[in-house]
C-alpha cells in the first residue's frame, strides 16, 4: 500500500495555528495532530507527502518545523492544485502495481483527484473545509473520517 498524504488541515490543523498575516511567525509554533508521528513511524505502508504552496518555501518550513520529513519517501511542493493533479497522475504511473490511498480535506482538491485517477480516497474532514459538501461522485471521499487518529483502524 502507498499512502499519499495532503499537509495542510490532514496532517496538522494549519486553519487554526496559522492566520495568513503572521503565517511566517506562526509557522514555528505549529504542531501534528494527535497521533501523527507515531502513525507516520509505525504504519506499515509506503508515504508520499503531496502538497502546494503560494509562498515559496512555507511548506518547506511547515514539514521541517513539523518534523515529519523523513517519514516519507517523496516530498512534493507544488505550485497549483493542477499541478497537484499532474503528480498525483505520475505517481499512480510510478507506483501502478501497488494500491494508493489518498488522505486530504479538501474534496475539490486531493479527494476528487484521487478519485477521479481511481485511487482509494480517505477525507479528513476537520479544518476549514470541513462543511464543504460533495458537488459530484467524484468528490465522495470512499471514507470520512473526523480525526487523524482513525485513520489506522480505517487502513488496517
Amino acid at each position: 500500500m502507498l499512502i499519499v498524504f495532503d499537509l495542510d488541515d490532514t496532517l496538522f490543523h494549519s486553519s487554526d495555528q496559522m492566520r495568513y498575516e503572521t503565517r511566517w511567525q506562526d509557522v514555528k509554533n505549529i504542531t501534528p495532530f494527535t497521533g501523527v508521528h507515531e502513525f507516520l513511524r509505525t504504519f506499515p505502508a509506503r508515504k508520499i507527502l503531496l502538497t502546494w504552496e503560494t509562498d515559496q518555501g512555507l511548506q518547506d518550513e511547515k514539514i521541517n518545523t513539523l518534523g515529519i520529513r523523513h517519514f516519507f519517501e517523496e516530498v512534493i511542493i507544488c505550485s497549483s492544485n493542477q499541478e497537484k493533479k499532474e503528480c498525483l497522475a505520475r505517481i499512480k504511473q510510478k507506483y501502478s502495481r501497488e494500491e494508493i490511498c489518498v488522505v486530504g480535506d479538501r474534496i475539490d482538491a486531493e479527494i476528487q483527484f484521487g478519485n477521479e485517477l481511481g485511487m482509494k480516497t480517505v477525507r479528513l474532514q476537520y479544518g476549514k473545509y470541513r462543511e464543504m459538501m460533495p458537488q459530484h461522485v467524484f468528490q465522495q471521499a470512499h471514507h470520512t473520517i473526523s480525526q487523524f487518529s482513525q485513520l489506522r483502524g480505517l487502513l488496517e
